[in-house]
């Protein structure tokens, strides 16, 4: 286990260093951009004691935080939302498997997947911003006047991120709880005299998480990747209005650090998805070195 947290880790670093020097030298070529002193690896030395530099406007790492504090929470709301949400649907098809309800819900998640985030949110304006009256259209209440009213602020867009995910996870969540259901340990602790529903609970259950566990990482990193576009739909002040608004003006120094934190986000949280799922099943760190 510990050679395997070591390699992930890594693999974190290599993917966050590489995608520190494309930044760089990506965004140093465009038009209007300057140069920064050092280069790209004095750019990075300065990175890595938590020196993202300043501009015109102030702070880069001070943006960078006021950013974060929108998309962190967006994203954790739209992954639990799309956890709950496909988890639910994948336990009611997989607990009526083949029946009219099984195929039913298969083809409502095989709709979700086919939904881009950014039209559902426009969708879910319409419905509960315009029509309804009860949520919010756009804009963002900072947490400091209102915590109640900064989670409303998210809802819409949460929705918007966390529907295409939770159809991917239903269809996942599905085929991982029927397959647990016919696996070797349910059966046996059925001969033992387990009854279906307990056989399964003991044994099945944990066997489909596990299952489950690297694919949920795909999906928390492809919410925290669409939360640049709705974020934008929504007009919410988090990284990627700040990365879009920095492309905008030319902002080279805002854009690099933007897009690494970024990246920076999508390689962690599949990290920490991957260490959790090896610490639960010790048979998925057998590709590490001995």
């Amino acid at each position: 286990m510990i050679w395997f947290v070591i390699v992930r880790l890594g693999q974190l670093l290599a993917t966050v260093i590489v995608t520190a020097l494309l930044a760089y030298w990506l965004c140093g070529s465009t038009p209007g951009t300057g140069e920064v002193t050092g280069g790209a690896f004095g750019w990075l030395g300065h990175l890595l004691v938590g020196d993202f530099g300043s501009t015109a406007s102030g702070s880069i790492g001070n943006a960078l935080g006021g950013g974060l504090a929108v998309t962190i929470p967006l994203v954790l709301l739209a992954m639990l939302l799309a956890a709950a949400i496909g988890g639910g649907v994948g336990w009611a098809a997989a607990m009526r498997s083949g029946s009219p309800t099984d195929r039913t819900l298969g083809a409502l998640a095989a709709i979700g997947v086919a939904i881009p985030s950014f039209w559902l949110g426009m969708l879910l304006v319409v419905v509960f911003a315009s029509s309804l009256h009860w949520l919010p259209a756009a804009g963002f209440v900072p947490w400091q006047a209102n915590v109640l009213q900064a989670i409303a602020s998210l809802l819409l867009p949460a929705l918007a991120l966390a529907g295409p995910a939770a159809a991917a996870i239903a269809f996942d969540a599905r085929t991982a709880l029927s397959r647990a259901r016919l696996s070797l340990p349910v059966e046996a602790a059925q001969l033992r005299g387990l009854d279906a529903a307990a056989a399964f609970r003991q044994h099945g259950l944990r066997l489909a998480l596990i299952e489950l566990a690297p694919r949920l990482g795909r999906q928390a990193a492809a919410i925290i990747a669409g939360s640049m576009i709705v974020e934008n739909v929504f007009s919410l002040p988090g990284l990627g209005r700040l990365t879009l608004d920095a492309v905008i003006a030319h902002d080279d120094a805002v854009l690099r650090a933007g897009l690494l934190v970024l990246v920076l986000l999508i390689a962690g949280t599949v990290f920490l998805i991957r260490v959790g799922a090896g610490s639960a099943d010790p048979r998925l760190t057998a590709e590490t070195p001995e």
